[in-house]
């Protein structure tokens, strides 16, 4: 890799701390209750590891900024008619401080990495429990993602094109990170 900027996948021996911290962070918030390993591993012993699926850590430098799963439509959670475009794939994205300034240009340089395939066309993502000033909007948003629908349990879905990436990103980040996947 070139750049403060490294990918990684995960390896289950050595990251479970960190991959468990995450998903608390994520689905718990602030409440330290711990996040069962029960189900954790199964999903990333069934996860599709061709191409440019998986799981990885991205990091700047030797800081830990999120981790970032990239799945085939069908292991999305995610109703299908979101998924049945060509060239579609979905991420979810667990974000170590949803605060960092790293994460816009980090998230930025996956994305042009993954539309840099030419299987890719269209990237979609789902972000859970939605609020007023939610930073992972932010994010996908200045990333290049667009509303694409919002269910009735607060959380929206985004999807990302070469159409909407954002070019000042796009040109931004390219040299940063090349061949990530």
């Amino acid at each position: 890799m070139k750049g403060p900027f490294s990918v990684r996948p995960i390896c289950k021996e050595t990251d479970r701390t960190i991959v468990r911290e995450l998903f608390r962070q994520e689905f718990y918030g602030p409440l330290q209750l711990l996040y069962p390993d029960e189900g954790l591993w199964e999903i990333y012993d069934s996860m599709e590891t061709d191409d440019a699926y998986g799981a990885y850590l991205v990091f700047y430098n030797d800081r830990l900024l999120l981790l970032l799963e990239v799945h085939p439509p069908v292991q999305m959670d995610l109703a299908a008619d979101y998924m049945s475009k060509p060239g579609t794939i979905g991420i979810y994205c667990f974000y170590a401080n949803r605060q960092d300034p790293m994460n816009l240009p980090a998230i930025r340089t996956c994305i042009d990495a993954l539309l840099g395939y030419r299987s890719i066309k269209r990237i979609v993502t789902r972000v859970n429990f939605v609020g007023p000033q939610d930073p992972r909007v932010a994010l996908l948003e200045q990333a290049g993602f667009r509303r694409l629908a919002k269910s009735p349990d607060k959380s929206a879905i985004y999807y990302c094109t070469q159409d909407t990436f954002s070019l000042l990103g796009k040109n931004q980040n390219k040299h940063l990170l090349q061949n990530t996947f």
